[in-house]
């Protein structure tokens, strides 16, 4: 019924006439010249009005009813503002072919209810007293719930345009119609406020915050959705809870907040720290399994972003919400929305801190004449003799017995952490704009180590014509990452070299001697902390430019039609130096080298958007078509040279011409999209939602190339039912929806060409042609010309609650995602049958099911607020095909664990399983015969378990051993505001998750390397009677490792944690004090990162690490900041 809409604009009329004209707003007095110039066909229309015969026999009924009725025989619709007239009131009317006034007439009688008539509306209102029509002055104050003044804040005269805002105190004043007005305040963050006006008595106002504002709306693809009304599954992250971390990288703010989606850091490197994103679970085992990230629409990474510019991040994580992206969206999709300008007058935001990181972990590597003693014992034999031990004991000869512990020297230091955020937002009705400019230098553990990345942003929407709007988005980066490298000549490079080798090498070595050149080390290499001087380097250089330009033009209500068009741009540059270097005795590690590499990305996109919402009665329906085009290719030219004759001059034509080499490459590829989505719900309560996307890629062979993804979802907000609203005994739920989606998603990433045939090059290919010596190609690899895109079928039902006005939320999913048609490449080799080697295949299919569960709770007592939001998510992989005959991929325990066996999740560990180790050397008669895998076993080895039963140990009796992906992940966030004051803690954890270190990492004296403190006291040898030791029998290893050294459980350990990961105290200053220098906020942080774990993992070791001692530690931060605002 049209009586529901409230007309404002004629109630501002009539209150406003007695105001000049210079008063009264361009709109309104182009208003009133329309009303005037309308006067003319109202008459018309109201003698059409009283030709309209009705007739209506209503007795004890409703006005709201009876109006119904007038407007269904009659075709008029009734305008009023619901507050002047009784719906409710009941009348008695009984007429027969009588005009519309004489009914109007009796409905009316006795109220001071007046109407009018213009076109074919009857406009219904009420008289204003003289009394009413008196202006009155008001005045008060606004502050918020800590007495503090909320300066800007908005008070309106209802219903009018009449207004004005708060100052620096807090104070206004505004001049109303009458002592009968309703004045409305509000403030963004704030719960907005209606109040009568009371003539002569100031008004003092306290406003509550609103916790709800920032998640009214969520970000969903190429749109947004209110939250109540989202059926899929969607994880969002707001700007406030970004502003609590202090991360270079914004994956890694975003670990532990999210449910379905596990983040896990391997590295503390700067500039490489960043997180591994998997949202619910890992979906492939042939192509990537990253999510797509989409930043304002376009591909792009969160780590390039500057945190401040964030507005909001929302994951998609089930078919509903995210198979609008189609062929990309099979492992989740995260979609970063930056800031824009808003109205008003300009704010300028500042963000900064400065502190310093450490390793979280570091193991304790033994002393020098420790080393020297249990290696007389591993060998059963002495190889360093009492005095040598002494010396190295009483450091009385430090050049000759030093006692080094490089591990120490080189990660075991302080590296300074900075950042700068600055912000500029303003705006009028026409133009917005947000302009930003962030730095961030993390130095590193080691020297010349650092990362220093620059972020410059603008944001600008302009309306160029009445519903025509143009929204332009820039953004670039620069950034530079940088850390040693090795000399010349050495096996390894960069800072992995390092590290390993200072976990190998043992303190016997000096780095420096008396005379001051370098030691010769181990195997006359120099040390790891001598190579730190060498003037070798690798360097990372990235030139990023990002732009989005939107023109979005909306013909007719409710339409708007948007064409989009992006450009990226990325250079990057590689540069590699290795010195020559002496060391003592005129050695030289060598020879320089340089290697050079240039690479040029340019990405570029086309989408146009028809997006048509419209609302009737109680339905809302909201309908989207799009088509986009993206297209992206890179070039690559790079070179080396050796011999170069100074480390000041790095440049390849500095370079000897013997041995240079020059290479390069390039790849493009292109997708051609068309999708849309259909929205609908009637009355907030029966929710429905279906979408598709149909995908053409240059990436599959042309029968293949196209895919069709389609999704649907529906759900129903049980507590917009009217029983449920009517039901007393539930009158604490806010929000109560369950719903259900399905739909398949597809994955791209399979690299640009896997169905093309591939060409090598070289002399065993050349041959004589025509008495000529030709270079030749030939054929290596097979391809499968019908391969298909993997596709990913997911189903997910949910139920989400609110209690008590929001204080309490309650979300739970269960999901099931199956992946088939994996593209993958088996291990199994056909050349004996074809001469050639196998490429990718569609082969294979996985399965993830799990379980999410969020809970929240928020509350405010007096002065003193606090919030608490946790999460918990199960996740269980399992690989259920591995295609034809279901090989099973078998691909050795050491490193990565990725082998693959049908019924046990991929990553997994597969092994050995072992019963403690031998006491004596007779019990190895006694045991199963284990001399196929471990020969020539005595006291002190691992004993292996026979598992097939048959008498002996070999092959047949490996079996799963545990999974690198954690089964349980969970999250939880506690927060807490007293008078300025503000506290948050964010705790973070795995479970049932396993993990393995190995080489240098793992095994003691490894190529006759250094030895671990935890090694050396829980060792068997010091206590051969312990059937289960932390640590075997120690013994000297060659590169082959050794018995002990098997894919075994002995070696895999839980690598469940619990890690705080972020702990922030903050205090703003009181208004009053900031407001002396213009200031609106003004607050000062400490924020620590990181700062301790709790696990069972070994000593020294961060349970998030599998390494074989090629590994950067991850780093704790603690910071000092202050956040300002003009």
């Amino acid at each position: 019924m049209q009586n529901y809409f409230s007309i404002q604009l004629l109630r501002v009329v009539k209150s406003s006439l007695w105001l000049t004209s210079k008063k009264i707003p361009r709109t309104m007095r182009l208003f009133i010249l329309f009303l005037i110039c309308s006067m003319s066909f109202v008459h018309a229309t109201d003698s059409f009005a009283q030709k309209v015969e009705i007739s209506i026999d209503a007795q004890n009924q409703t006005v709201e009813k009876v109006l119904k009725e007038i407007e269904k025989q009659s075709g008029f619709g009734f305008f009023f503002n619901n507050k002047h007239v009784n719906l409710k009131r009941v009348v008695s009317v009984s007429v027969d072919k009588s005009n519309i006034f004489k009914v109007l007439d009796k409905i009316f009688e006795g109220t001071d209810v007046k109407y009018s008539v213009l076109d074919k509306k009857i406009i219904l209102s009420t008289e204003m007293t003289s009394e009413q029509q008196q202006a009155v002055k008001i005045s008060g104050k606004v502050v918020d719930v800590n007495g503090e003044p909320v300066i800007g804040a908005s008070i309106v005269e209802k219903g009018t345009t009449n207004g004005t805002v708060t100052n620096l105190q807090g104070d206004f004043s505004l001049s109303v119609s009458s002592d009968k007005a309703v004045i409305e305040i509000s403030y963004i963050g704030y719960q907005p406020q209606e109040l009568k006006v009371i003539a002569g008595k100031p008004l003092n106002v306290t406003m509550k915050e609103d916790a709800q504002a920032l998640e009214e709306v969520v970000v969903v693809g190429y749109g947004s959705q209110k939250k109540v009304n989202v059926i899929g599954s969607i994880a969002a992250v707001d700007s406030k809870k970004l502003e609590s971390r202090t991360a270079p990288s914004v994956s890694n703010m975003l670990t532990g907040q999210l449910s379905g989606v596990t983040i896990t850091q391997s590295s503390g490197n700067p500039g490489q720290d960043q997180g591994t994103i998997r949202v619910r679970g890992v979906g492939s085992f042939g192509a990537t399994p990253d999510p797509l990230v989409l930043v304002d629409g376009l591909p792009g990474s969160l780590n390039d972003l500057n945190p401040a510019d964030i507005e909001s991040i929302s994951i998609l994580k089930d078919a509903s919400s995210a198979a609008i992206y189609g062929s990309r969206a099979a492992n989740g999709v995260v979609l970063v929305k930056t800031k824009g300008g808003q109205k008003g007058k300009v704010t300028v935001s500042y963000n900064g801190y400065v502190g310093f990181n450490q390793a979280t972990e570091l193991p304790e590597m033994c002393d020098s004449w420790e080393y020297a003693e249990l290696y007389n014992k591993a060998m059963g034999k002495e190889v360093y003799s009492a005095e040598e031990i002494q010396k190295y004991k009483d450091g009385s000869d430090p050049y000759n017995y030093p006692n080094e512990h490089y591990l120490d020297k080189l990660l075991g230091n302080k590296g300074l952490q900075t950042g700068h955020e600055l912000t500029v937002n303003g705006g009028n009705d026409k133009t917005q704009y947000m302009v930003s400019f962030g730095y961030v230098k993390q130095n590193g553990l080691m020297e010349h180590n650092h990362y220093d990345r620059y972020n410059g942003r603008v944001n600008l929407t302009t309306e160029l014509a009445k519903n025509l709007t143009l929204t332009t988005r820039l953004g670039g980066v620069v950034s530079k990452r940088s850390e040693p490298s090795t000399p010349g000549g050495m096996d390894s490079a960069g800072f992995k070299a390092f590290s390993s080798n200072a976990l190998r090498f043992p303190g016997l070595w000096a780095t420096k001697l008396e005379d001051g050149s370098y030691g010769l080390g181990p195997k006359v290499l120099g040390t790891p902390l001598a190579w730190l001087d060498s003037g070798s380097f690798y360097d990372e250089n990235f030139d990023k430019f990002r732009s989005n330009v939107e023109l979005a033009f909306t013909p007719v209500k409710g339409l708007t039609l948007k064409a989009i068009g992006g450009y990226n741009y990325t250079g990057q540059q590689i540069r590699h130096y290795r010195s020559a270097m002496e060391i003592t005795g005129g050695k030289k590690l060598g020879p320089s080298s340089l290697s050079d590499t240039m690479y040029k990305t340019v990405y570029k996109t086309f989408q146009a958007l028809a997006d048509y919402n419209v609302k009737f009665s109680k339905n809302d329906l909201s309908v989207l078509v799009g088509y986009t085009w993206e297209d992206e290719s890179q070039r690559t030219v790079g070179g080396s040279r050796l011999n170069f004759p100074s480390d000041e001059v790095p440049y390849l034509n500095a370079g000897g011409a013997d041995g240079q080499t020059n290479s390069g490459g390039g790849y493009d590829w292109a997708i051609m999209s068309v999708f849309g989505r259909l929205t609908y719900n009637y009355d907030q309560r029966y929710l429905f939602e279906t979408t598709m996307r149909y995908d053409g890629s240059s990436r599959f062979p042309t029968d293949n190339k196209f895919g069709f993804f389609p999704s649907v979802a529906v759900g129903w907000r049980l507590s917009e039912e009217q029983f449920f609203k009517e039901a007393e005994s539930l009158s604490f739920i806010d929000n109560l929806k369950l719903k259900a989606s399905y739909g398949i998603l597809g994955n791209n990433n399979i690299g640009n060409y896997p169905y093309q045939s591939t060409y090598a090059l070289g002399k065993a290919m050349n041959y004589v042609f025509g008495g000529v010596y030709t270079q030749g190609a030939a054929v290596t690899t097979y391809v499968d010309p019908t391969l298909k895109w993997e596709k990913t079928r997911t189903t997910d039902v949910g139920i989400e609650t609110a209690f008590w006005n929001n204080k309490l939320t309650f979300n739970a999913a269960y999901f099931y995602r199956k992946t088939t048609d994996i593209l993958y490449k088996p291990s199994a080799s056909y050349s004996s049958i074809f001469g050639l080697g196998l490429s990718q295949v569609n082969t294979g299919s996985l399965e993830n099911k799990g379980w999410e569960f969020e809970i929240g709770h928020q509350n405010k007592i007096g002065e003193f607020s606090y919030h608490v939001n946790g999460n918990f998510s199960i996740i269980k992989n399992k690989v259920i095909s591995l295609g034809v005959g279901d090989v099973e991929q078998k691909s050795g325990m050491i490193g990565n664990g990725s082998d693959l066996f049908l019924g046990y999740p991929m990553n997994m560990f597969y092994g050995y399983k072992t019963d403690g180790v031998f006491l004596t050397d007779d019990e190895v008669k006694e045991w199963h015969d284990q001399s196929k895998i471990a020969p020539n076993s005595k006291a002190g080895d691992l004993r292996y378990v026979d598992i097939s039963g048959d008498g002996k140990v070999d092959e047949s009796d490996k079996t799963y051993l545990g999974s690198k992906i954690p089964q349980y992940t969970f999250g939880l966030g506690l927060g807490a505001e007293y008078k300025g004051f503000d506290f948050n803690i964010l705790l973070q954890g795995v479970a049932k998750v396993k993990g393995q270190l190995t080489n240098y990492a793992g095994y003691a004296f490894f190529q006759e390397g250094n030895i671990q403190k935890w090694q050396a006291e829980e060792t068997w040898t010091n206590n051969q009677s312990n059937r289960y030791p932390k640590y075997p029998r120690l013994e000297v290893m060659s590169n082959a490792g050794s018995n002990n050294t098997l894919g075994s459980d002995f070696w895999i350990l839980d690598a469940s944690y619990l890690k705080v990961r972020n702990i922030q105290l903050g205090y703003t200053l009181p208004k009053r004090i900031t407001q002396k220098f213009g200031s609106s906020n003004l607050r000062f942080y400490i924020s620590l990162d990181n700062p301790f774990s709790i696990s069972g993992y070994r000593k020294g070791w961060d349970p998030e690490i599998n390494t074989d001692g090629s590994y950067y530690p991850i780093l704790s931060t603690y910071t000092f900041g202050l956040t300002l605002k003009f």
